[in-house]
């Protein structure tokens, strides 16, 4: 969803490639640089360490810091995510491809080797339905699993027993408190890098590019959901409809932060293409998300209602619209009060301040959390921190390093969440292939209604991608107990294949418009 074409939108998210003297070439990612032989043996430790920490943790003596064991993960997961946003930038790919990647290979590894952690987040469904039966009902694990899950469900070798077998072992409380900690940061980071996208939107340029970025944004939004709605009808009839609700959501989001590099890498990012598709990623982005506002609060409430629809798409458009007009006339005045009680740190706290606060009222509402950090990006100005001496007026310098440091726990554990197992499944992969294909071929669509003198090829091209979107609407639909882990797996799949495509067909695509020129 980064909407800037001069510059990546995530500047610590970036991988830059830099040709030093003698022509190899140097990569940093997360502020420090990597070498290749030195990267290819971080992955030993890596795995290494994520299985024995787990285990050393929670077989530690009782007067041990539990929180020691979730900081040493954390460090890991940093570690991980540095060497996937290596290859990714040897292979020419976006950095969240590569931390995706690496998490699949992390999960399914420890996975296979019964990894306690590994099974609880490859689980985490499962596991959080039965922790809170346990919460709720004060029964045992044991008791509460026999509940809710068949026989078959807990037979020996399947998913219900390995997630027992961890909950009612010894080291089963600090194996819970290391899987929360880290979900607390994987929310924290998710959270930033939205309330990062809202920084960097505009609602003038929302309003600047006019018609045909709407025309655009509305076509690749309803053309998709409708054919993902379709596809996950087909593949899977026996579901329950909030499953196709889910899907269909996650097909309409776009992720052009790829398609933004794609442009500067070829200095294309005054064309007209570029600037369409970076204007309709705007509107997308808030249609988007109130979507996700609309189709989370049907499944909360157990039934498609016509009246809850638009009642919650009436909220949602009143949140945007209240908090736009309301923003923009107090924010001055509300940055100016927080500057005369903290100006050295003005710029990092009081932004924070605002997206926990927007995030944690948009919950309150019954729309999701990222909504809230969004929406709050909107309102949040480089003018509001000029004014005041002392304080670094831009926000996004500040806050990058913070989402640098989080947002990658999000898309590793949303790796090690996808079971290549699924895979064995045809009808996994036959799902996968529809949501590839009908991705493809609604926001190819929706580059058709773009009008006359654009490449319409190369602006439908362009909306393909769904980057970390798609992983965060599919990933609040697991939470919810809403998406399967096959679905899960398939919807990963699809993500990782559109993310690949669009530099490949966008390069292809504008280079055929320069030749026909």
């Amino acid at each position: 969803m980064e909407l800037r074409p001069e510059r990546d939108v995530h500047p610590a998210r970036d991988v830059y490639a830099c040709p030093e003297q003698g022509g190899n070439r140097k990569v940093k990612t997360i502020g420090q640089a990597i070498n290749s032989r030195a990267a290819a043996g971080l992955l030993v430790p890596v795995l290494a360490g994520v299985t024995g920490t787990a285990r050393a943790a929670a077989g530690g003596a009782g007067h041990g810091d539990p929180f020691a064991g979730i900081l040493l993960e954390l460090a890991l997961l940093i570690l991980a995510a540095m060497v996937g946003r290596w290859a990714a930038g040897r292979l020419g790919q976006p950095s969240v491809l590569g931390e995706l990647l690496i998490g699949v290979l992390i999960g399914n590894v420890l996975y296979a080797a019964g990894g306690p952690l590994a099974i609880l987040i490859m689980h985490a469904d499962l596991a959080g339905n039965i922790v809170r039966g346990v919460w709720d009902s004060g029964l045992s694990v044991a008791e509460v699993a026999r509940g809710f899950m068949t026989p078959g469900q807990l037979q020996a070798g399947s998913a219900g027993a390995a997630v027992l077998a961890v909950l009612t072992g010894e080291g089963a409380p600090r194996y819970l408190l290391m899987s929360y900690g880290l979900w607390v940061f994987s929310n924290l980071g998710v959270i930033l890098l939205l309330f990062m996208v809202g920084l960097e939107s505009r609602v003038e340029e929302m309003l600047q590019v006019g018609y045909r970025a709407l025309a655009v944004a509305v076509v690749g939004i309803a053309i998709p959901f409708a054919l993902g709605y379709g596809a996950s009808r087909l593949f899977l009839p026996a579901r329950e409809p909030a499953v196709d609700l889910f899907v269909g959501a996650t097909l309409a989001a776009t992720s052009v932060g790829i398609t933004a590099r794609v442009f500067k890498d070829l200095g294309r990012t005054r064309t007209r293409e570029a600037r369409l598709i970076l204007g309709a990623a705007v509107i997308d982005d808030i249609l988007g998300l109130i979507i996700l506002a609309v189709v989370t609060g049907i499944v909360t409430r157990g039934a498609l209602e016509w009246g809850e629809v638009a009642r919650i798409t009436l909220v949602s458009g009143l949140f945007f619209g209240l908090l736009v007009g309301l923003g923009g006339r107090f924010m001055p005045m509300l940055t100016g009060f927080a500057a005369r009680i903290e100006r050295q740190h003005l710029t990092l706290l009081f932004p924070l301040f605002v997206a926990f606060m927007v995030a944690w009222a948009a919950n309150r509402i019954g729309l999701a959390t990222i909504v809230g950090a969004f929406a709050a990006g909107l309102i949040v100005n480089e003018e509001h921190f000029a004014a005041h001496r002392g304080a670094d007026p831009v926000p996004i310098r500040i806050l990058a390093p913070l989402e640098a440091l989080f947002a990658p726990v999000f898309f590793i554990l949303m790796g090690m969440q996808v079971n290549l197992a699924a895979f064995l499944d045809p009808d996994t992969l036959g799902l996968a292939a529809a949501l590839v294909v009908v991705a493809t071929l609604g926001k190819a669509i929706a580059g058709m209604v773009a009008g006359p003198g654009v490449d319409r090829l190369s602006v439908g091209i362009g909306m393909v991608p769904r980057g970390e979107v798609g992983l965060i609407f599919v990933s609040i639909g697991k939470g919810l107990g809403v998406v399967s882990g096959q679905v899960f797996s398939a919807v990963v799949i699809m993500v990782i294949v559109t993310t690949l495509i669009t530099p490949l067909g966008l390069r292809w695509s504008l280079g055929r418009r320069k030749r026909e020129s």
